[in-house]
């Protein structure tokens, strides 16, 4: 039998240069690739957190997470409007996380807001590169690849913070990777439980997160291939806070989703608009000459991993892993071009492009990977340098570079306090005075627009709940200026139950196609009779006020406001609940005639 020549074996010869010495241990031999490493990790983090903090603001928004904050803290409940259950918030557990914080720390929720997105998104961002680093490290020298695109892309830096869940989403992707890079057979049934409970989460830090909650739940269950009792009791840990918390949404708002969802139809189609939106994303950024480069790594990682796969390779990445997130960017993406996109720039897309980004952000080096990792860091340095122009223009045809215009018009390069946006937005000013004057008059006020945006006031019916109620167009800053016992109206139905379910009858902004006319607001709010000059001022008509008010006590759309505004028994929460699908999916026609022939005959 020979005897083996590996360097460890052979004996230390006497008389020959350096033969006194130890050979190293493979750990001291490897500590450099452990520094190269760890500095994969920490480097691109320090980066994008110095990135994201310059770059700090909250949009208005972010701004409407806030007034349920403050109501659920002054004991109101998690409304928008005092005695009206409307769920404002599309992004569940970053609106308690912040009541949470709120409540602890007693600061501002604006600059708290602002404060935890930037914490949350480094965090993320530092175990999605973990965990990376983590699939890989079998493989021995590890370079890096995808993690120069949030480098490079300004609106990951925007949405580190903003005051909207996106750095809580970016957290839960990045805790959530790590959580599946870690799954192995055998593993402890409490660490599977756990990993899978947050996992579970995705619905609650963002409703269409739910297709990556059943894609790492689906890896998880590959890697592991319990029986089925381990399959109920994994499902059990990933399902039992979203399903109670629907159960409890269905019964409290009596409906299934969250306002936004359906003020904005989350289930509709406009294919070509979508496109367009993810163009807008990545034409901008130089991103389309990336996409063939990840794409080749991808692949090759998969091929890699099937080869390690049917060679029996010990410390092999799972393939089901490495494929969950690629699936999951894949269908997040397709989803987000199906709605037609948003009207804020790039956001709707960034969760997808992080997903995608996940196993490749750093690569095992080969000759291959060694190009393409040169080829990404040139691509880098060209990105951010003068070559090309910045894209921080107002707006494209289909979308909004909130950011650019918000601090133009706060005159504010980082806007992060309630207090900056109250006394600063340009529309406010003359709003501002009459908000005032409409809280110390002695009669119920409503405040309204004209066609030219202008506000003017009109006595508010004497029965009504409320002291004043004032118009919203832009909701979070209103919201923010007007007292918790005051009702804002929104124009555009995320916090009014009327407005979001009315019907979509034309594409336009993208997320602003529900305009809630003043027919419905005079309907709901003015005196019987109201003058005619606040009739002509609001553009509409004395029949088309009293269609509208005979509609809102018929059918469905009585029903509908009745699931929100009457006293929440057992009995009201009972009917909400089982009348929440359908109430879901009602709507009813803009125009006033209309909607009254459809619902009252």
């Amino acid at each position: 039998m020979t005897t083996p020549t590996t360097p460890e074996a052979l004996p230390s010869l006497p008389g020959r240069r350096g033969s006194s010495a130890r050979p190293p241990a493979a750990g001291e031999r490897l500590r450099p690739v452990h520094w190269w490493h760890a500095a994969l990790v920490a480097a691109p983090t320090a980066a994008l957190f110095v990135l994201g903090y310059r770059r700090r603001w909250i949009c208005d928004d972010g701004l409407i997470y806030l007034r349920p904050v403050r109501q659920i803290l002054a004991g109101n409940g998690p409304v928008f409007n005092v005695g009206e259950r409307a769920e404002s918030s599309t992004g569940t557990l970053w609106q308690w996380l912040l009541a949470l914080g709120t409540w602890l720390t007693g600061e501002d929720p604006a600059f708290l807001a602002v404060g935890l997105g930037l914490l949350l998104s480094t965090a993320g961002s530092g175990f999605a590169l973990y965990a990376t680093c983590r699939l890989h490290r079998s493989a021995g020298l590890l370079l890096p690849a995808g993690v120069v695109v949030p480098l490079a892309v300004p609106p990951f830096w925007t949405y580190m913070t903003s005051g909207l869940e996106s750095g809580l989403g970016a957290f839960w992707t990045g805790l959530s990777w790590w959580l599946l890079t870690r799954t192995r057979r055998g593993q402890d049934t409490r660490e599977t439980y756990a990993a899978a409970f947050v996992f579970g989460l995705g619905p609650l830090v963002r409703p269409d997160l739910a297709v990556v909650t059943g894609c790492f739940l689906a890896a998880q269950w590959w890697v592991l291939r319990p029986s089925r009792r381990g399959v109920t009791a994994t499902l059990a840990s990933a399902g039992a806070l979203p399903l109670a918390y629907e159960v409890f949404r269905a019964g409290y708002y009596g409906i299934l989703v969250p306002l936004p969802a359906i003020a904005k139809e989350a289930g509709a189609s406009d294919w070509s608009r979508g496109a367009g939106y993810v163009q807008e994303t990545l034409g901008p950024y130089w991103l389309w000459p990336v996409v063939p480069v990840l794409g080749a790594l991808a692949v090759l990682l998969v091929r890699r991993t099937r080869r390690q796969r049917r060679a029996r390779t010990p410390g092999r990445a799972s393939l089901a892993v490495l494929l969950a997130p690629l699936v999951a960017g894949l269908l997040l993406a397709g989803y987000v071009v199906r709605v037609g996109g948003d009207y804020m720039h790039a956001r709707m897309i960034l969760p997808a492009l992080l997903l995608l980004l996940l196993p490749v952000l750093v690569v095992p080096a080969t000759r291959f990977t060694g190009v393409a990792a040169a080829l990404l860091v040139v691509w880098l340095c060209a990105a951010v340098s003068p070559l090309r122009a910045p894209f921080d223009v107002r707006g494209t045809p289909t979308t909004f570079n909130v950011r650019s215009s918000d601090v133009e018009g706060l005159g504010d390069h980082n806007p992060v306090r309630t207090a900056t946006w109250v006394d600063n937005w340009p529309a406010l000013p003359e709003g501002r005075g009459m908000l005032a004057r409409a809280v110390r008059a002695p009669r119920p006020t409503l405040l309204y627009f004209d066609a030219r945006r202008r506000l003017h006031a009109t006595p508010v019916r004497r029965d009504s709940p409320y002291h004043v109620v004032i118009v919203g167009r832009h909701l979070g800053v209103t919201g923010a200026a007007a007292p918790l016992d005051a009702y804002v109206n929104d124009a555009w139905g995320l916090a009014s139950p009327v407005g979001a379910h009315l019907a979509l009858e034309r594409w336009s902004w993208p997320g602003h196609e529900k305009f809630l006319r003043n027919h419905w607001v005079f309907a709901e709010w003015a005196v019987a009779s109201p003058p005619r000059r606040d009739l002509l001022r609001a553009g509409t008509s004395r029949e088309a006020v009293e269609a509208a008010r005979a509609a809102l006590g018929c059918g469905g759309l009585a029903e509908l406001t009745e699931s929100a505004r009457a006293p929440l028994t057992a009995g009201r929460f009972w009917d909400n609940l089982t009348g929440s699908f359908e109430r879901t999916r009602f709507r009813f026609a803009r125009w006033p005639a209309a909607a009254e022939r459809a619902l009252c005959d």
